[in-house]
């Protein structure tokens, strides 16, 4: 990556690009394995220092090929904090998962740039149609669950995949609060954005969520614009059914 930076006096994703990961996309997919629930947690050696190709354990493959690093060490409990090296990887990675897991119809690089330049510029009615779209390009097999617990997983883990794509901006995903954990949080220069999200209830309970647990209080010092943003997802539709915004 560093002599390709040199040659081309220009920064880009050259490691990540050097070679597309899909034996691990294919490897997490078999096992229903969150992206979410393996980046960003501590964990001991014999859990991830594990040569073998073991398709009921992806973490040790995912470390060994480099998308996962040790970012930290817990020596009481002799463990080690594992996440993406850097930006470069974490994007391309999230970018990648996400186009297998959820086959949007859409350019997802292009959508990723109109969602940026909404929060931007605070343009809530074209980020409710942005993610209204997106949603609804899902195609109905990826989203047929057998049972509410696949159904109520798919739900998070879509979110959590699209969320992790606006890597511009800080992106809090299920922030722990003092009364709860929010769903989302996206901070932007000159913007904050408190999401709450509700399958099959209704954008005035994700609302009521906000306020009854407090979770703008954090910012009220805060200068930026902060709006709060309650939204209601149909299991039928697949996508955005109810978007209110305070």
């Amino acid at each position: 990556s560093l002599l390709n930076a040199f040659a081309k006096k220009a920064l880009r994703d050259y490691w990540f690009s050097s070679g597309t990961p899909t034996y691990l996309v294919r490897l997490l997919n078999h096992t229903q394995e969150d992206l979410n629930e393996l980046t960003g947690r501590y964990y001991r050696p014999e859990e991830f220092v594990d040569y073998k190709a073991d398709v009921e354990k992806p973490l040790p493959m995912i470390y060994q090929s480099g998308y996962l690093t040790i970012k930290g060490y817990e020596p009481v409990y002799e463990r080690f904090l594992l996440d993406f090296p850097n930006n470069e990887v974490k994007n391309g990675f999230v970018s990648l998962i996400a186009s297998d897991y959820l086959k949007s119809k859409e350019n997802m690089g292009n959508w990723v740039i109109d969602v940026v330049e909404s929060l931007k510029h605070g343009d809530l009615e074209q980020l409710r149609k942005l993610f209204t779209s997106f949603l609804a390009s899902i195609p109905y097999s990826m989203r047929t669950k057998k049972d509410e617990a696949e159904k109520e997983r798919f739900f998070h883990y879509t979110l959590y995949l699209i969320f992790r794509l606006i890597s511009v901006y800080t992106v809090y995903t299920e922030k722990e609060q003092s009364q709860g954990r929010a769903d989302c949080i996206v901070e932007t220069d000159g913007y904050i954005y408190i999401f709450e999200f509700k399958r099959d209830g209704t954008a005035d309970e994700a609302l009521a969520q906000i306020e009854a647990k407090g979770y703008a209080r954090p910012y009220e010092a805060d200068p930026r614009t902060l709006y709060k943003i309650g939204v209601n997802f149909s299991s039928e539709t697949g996508t955005v059914e109810d978007w209110k915004t305070v």
